[in-house]
């Protein structure tokens, strides 16, 4: 088993482990880590004991639904699941909203490689989820003709069919929205409580950290945060950092062709720190990256190069653009001055 750094897990990262599900959902099989590493971290109890909850109350099959209850529940979600169907069954009414967004996440990885769907019985598609995995990008057509450009270790459930046009982001997406006629909204929700409305547009959407990024680089968008009264307006240029935790965010210029030019295969850097490097190989490799020197994280650079999916490829070019000494042990790279 990789070593990972399960101390700092959420109950939601928990669930997503692949090494943590084959423990939850394979019984049988002993897993002497898991028992061994719950007994010397007893304060992680809590966590684990809701992702366990998660993982075993995602099953379609364990809902026993009557027939005008499964279509309750095909109206709300072609309905762009803004209304929750009444539905009776083992999870209750409140629980299942939250079951259904950790479904997109989970079963992508759980039921097939490469993405799954949910069909009505007349074998009309309902619900898709695609995800990419660690060092691939993935582009996407959507129905209404809008394209989507999923980032590396991202996901993406839309409706292939209903009024509505909303699509649920756990990651990174660059989104390019068409504009219909009717103006009808394109919304863009993350499992931060943020979000995205636009009409027609093209912008960048990153919930892969511990913050939720949106940049906006042509047309204007308006940017929600459920629970609180509150709503903004971004014009091109302009980026809102939204801090999971605490729920402050802050607006300001940038040079979006920094934010969304990876969707393009270019890494444009300006300004662009060793922090930022770090960041990114992280998030698109998931490398852990190690610097002694902290200090060393201030670094900055300045250009372009082109981003090769190969995590050994780009620590070389990494090395070469910060003239440092990058040395790679497993999953863990360790960066230092030459």
């Amino acid at each position: 088993m990789a070593r990972k750094d399960y101390l700092s897990y959420s109950a939601r990262d928990f669930a997503l482990d692949e090494d943590f599900q084959q423990w939850v959902l394979q019984p049988s099989t002993r897993n002497v880590f898991w028992e061994h590493w719950l007994q010397q971290h007893p304060e992680k109890e809590n966590d684990i004991r809701e992702a366990k909850q998660l993982l075993q109350g995602i099953s379609f099959t364990s809902y026993q639904l009557s027939e005008g209850q499964k279509e309750e529940l095909w109206a709300a979600i072609s309905g762009g699941l803004e209304d929750e169907a009444p539905i009776t069954a083992t999870a209750t009414r409140s629980h299942w909203r939250q079951l259904w967004k950790y479904a997109a996440v989970l079963l992508s990885g759980m039921l097939l490689a490469g993405g799954w769907s949910w069909w009505r019985e007349d074998h009309t598609p309902a619900i898709v989820s695609a995800h990419t995995r660690l060092g691939e990008t993935k582009t996407l057509l959507l129905p209404d003709s809008s394209e989507v450009t999923l980032n590396a270790d991202s996901r993406l459930l839309y409706a292939t069919s209903g009024k509505q046009r909303e699509v649920w982001l756990d990651g990174e997406a660059f989104f390019h929205v068409k504009h219909t006629v009717s103006h009808q909204r394109f919304v863009v929700h993350t499992y931060d409580n943020i979000n995205v409305e636009v009409l027609g547009t093209q912008f960048n959407v990153n919930s892969a950290g511990k913050e939720v990024v949106v940049v906006l680089q042509q047309g204007k968008i308006q940017l929600n945060i459920e629970g609180r009264n509150t709503s903004m307006a971004l014009q091109p240029g302009e980026m809102v950092r939204y801090n999971k935790q605490d729920g402050d965010f802050t607006k300001s210029s940038v040079n979006a062709s920094q934010y969304v030019s990876w969707h393009t295969g270019r890494l444009v850097m300006d300004d662009y720190s060793l922090a930022d490097a770090a960041a990114f190989m992280q998030q698109v490799f998931g490398k852990t990256i190690i610097v002694p020197d902290t200090q060393l994280l201030k670094y900055k650079v300045s250009g372009s190069m082109p981003i090769i999916y190969n995590a050994d490829t780009m620590l070389v070019q990494l090395e070469k653009v910060f003239r440092m000494k990058f040395n790679q042990k497993g999953d863990e790279v360790w960066i230092q001055k030459k």
